[in-house]
């Protein structure tokens, strides 16, 4: 999974935000830009290689490996 960079988009994490926290759409649009942005920033500086919802539909964070090496795999 190494050439992971993202797999959940900003309108899926917003659709995501609308269902699980009941905001409004443009409220879930806005948070899932900021969300975004912040794993955008995680990623330049090497902390996460992507992002995606996993099998049970949360949203996580798939650490570079850099970080998996730090901290191990649990």
């Amino acid at each position: 999974m190494s050439s992971i960079s993202q797999s959940a988009s900003q309108s899926s994490i917003a659709e995501y935000l609308r269902h699980v926290q009941g905001v409004d759409a443009a409220a879930a649009d806005a948070e899932a830009a900021a969300i975004i942005d912040n794993f955008e920033r995680m990623k330049s500086m090497g902390y996460i290689k992507g992002w995606c919802f996993d099998e049970g539909g949360h949203l996580d964070l798939i650490p570079s490996d850099t970080i998996v090496k730090i901290f191990g795999d649990e």
